[in-house]
């Protein structure tokens, strides 16, 4: 749409368009999207804004909103969790139920956050009634960025009281308290990884504010923890003590081989390589005599 410049320096729009902003040199019968210049400067005085803010606010919405198609906004459709047909013990007939909720009913926990005091709550509160259920071994799947240091205490305490045997796998990434509930809250020979996880432990870190009395119990608190969780670290990897408060303080990433080496998980989970196709014999021939013998099969990768 081409704007031309009418005769007394006023710009107009070709298309004759009743929402073109038209301005005049003078000003004095200037108009602004569809309000004058007095009515913007009556709106101006009654809002914060000035006068420049009221009028490109008006020429955004309401000239170019209107002159033209608009854009749709695009958004992308809502992706829930999906449903499984499951039997519940007890019952004949099969019940379409959340995925999350299936596998609580194999045992199999998941812990996708950082672990605070709700995640801590609803977790113990899961564990405790899976152990009402029977004895079998309940399954801790981590994905955990970190957490505070008392809830993840009063989790890891919780499974060291249920009788039900623990084990714990990580996927994705365990660092901070993720790391330490991996290796101290699953039972030994049952702490797994997978290929590409990300692991990591570091000592409790603390923002104390206000008074240097305050800051000096904190402080003190802080490293009584560090030293309590060093312990329980050093028991659960058979590291030396001096080890564990060495490696806590480089907070070194670790693959699952270093995490091997270093004590925090037993195995790595992962699927055995397929077999390669045998494509034959493979033939090669001996240029000196001119003769060619065929090579086994299990020499071709």
């Amino acid at each position: 749409m081409a704007t031309q410049l009418g005769p007394n320096g006023a710009s107009r729009c070709a298309a004759g368009s009743r929402r073109a902003v038209r301005v005049q040199a003078s000003g004095v019968g200037a108009y602004v999207g569809v309000k004058s210049a007095g009515q913007l400067q009556q709106v101006a005085k009654q809002k914060p804004e000035g006068f420049w803010q009221t009028a490109s606010k008006q020429i955004n919405v309401r000239s170019r909103g209107s002159s033209g198609p608009r854009r749709r906004a695009v958004t992308m459709m809502p992706v829930s969790t999906p449903k499984v047909l499951v039997r519940p013990v007890g019952q004949r007939q099969y019940e379409w139920v959340d995925l999350w909720e299936s596998y609580t009913m194999n045992k199999v926990v998941f812990i996708r956050e950082a672990i605070s005091e709700d995640v801590a709550n609803n977790m113990i509160a899961l564990t405790l009634y899976l152990d009402s259920l029977d004895k079998k071994r309940i399954y801790y799947w981590l994905n955990c960025p970190g957490g505070d240091v008392t809830p993840t205490l009063a989790l890891y305490d919780t499974m060291q009281y249920v009788r039900s045997p623990t084990a714990t796998v990580c996927y994705g990434m365990c660092l901070g308290m993720g790391g330490f509930l991996l290796t101290a809250g699953g039972e030994k020979g049952y702490r797994y990884s997978m290929p590409h996880s990300i692991l990591m432990m570091h000592h409790p870190s603390g923002a104390s504010r206000g008074q240097a009395s305050e800051m000096h119990i904190e402080s003190r608190e802080l490293v009584r923890v560090r030293d309590y969780l060093s312990l329980v670290i050093s028991d659960s990897t058979g590291q030396p003590y001096d080890r564990v408060i060495r490696e806590l303080s480089r907070n070194k990433w670790m693959n699952p081989k270093e995490a091997i080496e270093y004590g925090m998980i037993d195995k790595v989970l992962t699927t055995p390589m397929p077999k390669p196709p045998s494509i034959g014999p493979k033939f090669r021939f001996d240029r000196e005599q001119g003769t060619g013998e065929a090579m086994q099969s299990r020499d071709v990768i």
